[in-house]
């Protein structure tokens, strides 16, 4: 039989590999999009956050998650021309301030040049069925956020699958960008894809190597928060060189 496959000149193969050598490394570089370094640890100080500033830059982050404290020294470290997003996280974990407190918190991390906020949910009042609160408090973050995303952020381990996929459509319904998921597993993230029907992203945290980070992916996170996210970044772009 003839053989109908077409053979390539070592020149065309040089250039198809070559091709699929830069292929992998814009998928890579994409992954890389979807990472976030949480950097809320009480132990985060000035010559860290100056680190993984400079770090993320590097490899072109997605975005850097920090307290509203550290806005203005973070802004100061990624320079004019940052490679990556700057998150404030408002009341974290457990989102027990009052609204009041939370929305000025959301103007003071605008003002000081964050490009989004994240906000913990007031989990007591979710707990207690008290919708009309939640959902008062997420148009007030919405509007405060001006032009920047607003997340909410939700403890997963706190909530019921009920609770949690009604906090996620409530948050939605309100304008919430995002929604952050913690304590939380691919199971719960598909879950919650499913129930908010594309109507906003969703975050996944504690990927903490590239396994987990393509398994909460793969299960429906458009962003994944990590402690080790330099470095995870830099393991898949160097993969992708090398395969």
């Amino acid at each position: 039989m003839q053989d109908n496959q077409q053979t390539l000149n070592p020149s065309e193969d040089e250039q198809y590999r070559e091709f699929k050598r830069i292929k992998r490394i814009e998928e890579a570089k994409a992954s890389v999009l979807k990472i976030e370094c949480d950097c809320l640890a009480p132990t985060v100080d000035r010559a860290y956050l100056k680190e993984i500033c400079r770090d993320a830059n590097t490899v072109e982050l997605g975005s850097i998650v920090v307290f509203p404290a550290h806005v203005k020294s973070c802004v100061s470290f990624l320079g004019k021309d940052p490679k990556v997003s700057l998150i404030a996280a408002i009341s974290y974990p457990c989102g027990a301030d009052a609204t009041e407190i939370k929305v000025a918190a959301v103007k003071r991390a605008v003002k000081d040049g964050v490009d989004e906020v994240e906000v913990s949910a007031p989990t007591s009042f979710i707990k207690e069925g008290n919708w009309a609160y939640f959902k008062k408090e997420c148009k007030k973050i919405k509007k405060a956020a001006k032009q920047r995303a607003a997340r909410i952020a939700l403890d997963c381990s706190a909530l019921s699958e009920k609770e949690l996929n009604k906090a996620c459509q409530t948050a939605a319904d309100a304008g919430i960008n995002c929604i952050r998921l913690n304590n939380t597993d691919g199971e719960t993230v598909a879950g919650v894809k499913a129930a908010l029907k594309g109507k906003c992203l969703i975050k996944a945290d504690r990927a903490e190597n590239a396994v987990a980070f393509a398994n909460l992916n793969t299960m429906g996170a458009d962003y994944v928060g990590c402690l080790s996210a330099c470095q995870l970044a830099t393991f898949l772009i160097k993969q992708a060189e090398a395969e």
